[in-house]
């Protein structure tokens, strides 16, 4: 019970937290068979979190050792469907338990179980995937050999993939790949165990790749935003439109890649005109919404006085907003900074913590306003809309940054012109580039 309203409540969350969520391919994880799941690990807790909550099975999870010191947390961690798993550089004295670990494990897959591992066994906030440990495909294997390789165990590789997994609505892309079945690998396994092993390791690794976005030099993440931001407000579809963030991002990295090794030259020059356009658009103010530069002086100030008049005439519902959120919102912020210790953390510890304190203060608030009107319907509206609302003032007050960077561009006055038809003849060249190459 414990498991699903906690489920439930971190399904709802993680649905605020991110804009857009988007699961490819969840056919691919089959209800009635003995299934491994194997994401890439970026986030910390955030990771478990995403695939646990917006997944339809039930899924166990192997988690750190050192987490279980605590009796008490022990308890809770098992009702969570966690296992601990001992890591000889935390854990010496512990390694031998996992055997035990396996043994369970071995059960879980024998009962149709889901289970989930992160087989590069460390979490990095980094476009990379480390190499992956051989855990996984022991457990699997030695799962399969003790039932005469019938248990039919689904290996499936997971690509998790955040826009910024420690920013407030950002987008989210779970990618789950072809399952790989450790009965294709009997025979190897029968003749060779540790070399059935590291070829099964070598499979999963190889799937995985395919699901998320690697990049080797961080940075060439930098270029890649880059030419996120040369796409805005461009009339055409872009050479890497694909209507998914994930898709184009990933297009994109893979188009720097080889172009910096089939025609370096030319790349080079390419970011350096690049990296001129964008600190342009900083310097001018204009960076989050550079589709500006594409509006004449006489459409944008059309654009100001209406958008104006549109926030004035929400700024009540906004105040009203604010008074409800502002509290929560700031004890999140502040407890997660205080809280936190390493980035990779950031996103999770706030997710959490918002949704305890965001609870606390709407069952609050709700009370109050129950003892207020004494109305069942009006407290039952009121909670209902209550969670809208905070994401009303959040989205208003980035409103108000658009309205004032499109301020700034119109005050560039006489100088604007010569200055906008030297961004636009860099971006028609940069575009140019893109497209030819």
């Amino acid at each position: 019970m414990l498991y699903g309203l906690l489920k439930f409540a971190l399904s709802y969350a993680t649905r605020k937290y991110f804009v857009h969520i988007n699961i490819l391919n969840e056919d691919k994880i089959p209800s009635d068979k003995p299934v491994l799941l194997l994401p890439n690990h970026r986030s910390a807790f955030m990771d478990p979190i995403v695939i646990a909550s917006q997944m339809r099975r039930t899924t166990y999870f192997l988690v750190r050792g050192e987490s279980f010191n605590n009796p008490t947390m022990v308890k809770l961690f098992n009702r969570l469907k966690m296992i601990p798993i001992y890591r000889r550089e935390h854990d010496p004295d512990k390694v031998g338990q996992n055997k035990d670990i396996f043994k369970y494990c071995h059960q879980l897959m024998e009962k149709n179980g889901c289970l989930m591992i992160f087989p590069e066994g460390i979490c990095q906030t980094k476009y990379t995937l480390a190499p992956l440990k051989a855990g996984t495909a022991r457990i699997a294997l030695e799962a399969e050999a003790k039932n005469d390789f019938n248990l039919d165990i689904h290996m499936i590789p997971v690509g998790i993939n955040y826009s910024n997994p420690h920013r407030f609505r950002g987008n989210l892309t779970i990618d789950v790949g072809d399952p790989i079945k450790p009965i294709d690998f009997k025979a190897q396994y029968e003749e060779n165990q540790w070399e059935a092993v590291n070829e099964l390791t070598s499979a999963i690794e190889k799937e995985l790749l395919k699901r998320i976005i690697t990049v080797e030099d961080q940075e060439q993440i930098r270029t890649v935003l880059h030419i996120e931001k040369l796409f805005q407000g461009s009339a055409a579809d872009h050479p890497f439109d694909t209507g998914d963030w994930h898709q184009t991002r990933k297009g994109i990295n893979e188009f720097i890649d080889k172009n910096k090794t089939t025609d370096s030259e030319a790349f080079e020059q390419f970011e350096t005109r690049l990296s001129s356009y964008v600190g342009t658009l900083q310097r001018l103010g204009v960076e989050k919404n550079a589709s500006l530069i594409n509006q004449s002086g006489r459409k944008v100030s059309r654009k100001i006085v209406l958008k104006f008049l549109t926030l004035i005439v929400g700024f009540p519902l906004f105040i009203i907003s604010i008074v409800l959120h502002i509290l929560p919102f700031q004890i999140t912020r502040t407890l997660s900074l205080k809280v936190v210790k390493r980035v990779d953390f950031m996103g999770s510890v706030a997710m959490a913590l918002g949704l305890l304190v965001f609870t606390i203060f709407g069952t609050l608030e709700t009370y109050i306003v129950h003892q207020v009107f004494n109305n069942w319907w009006i407290t039952v509206g009121f909670f209902l809309v209550w969670p809208s609302l905070g994401l009303l003032a959040y989205g208003y007050l980035a409103e108000w940054v658009k309205l004032r960077e499109a301020y700034r561009w119109v005050r560039v006055g006489t100088k604007r012109l010569s200055i906008l038809r030297q961004l636009k003849k860099d971006k028609k060249a940069l575009l140019s580039y893109l497209t030819n190459a």
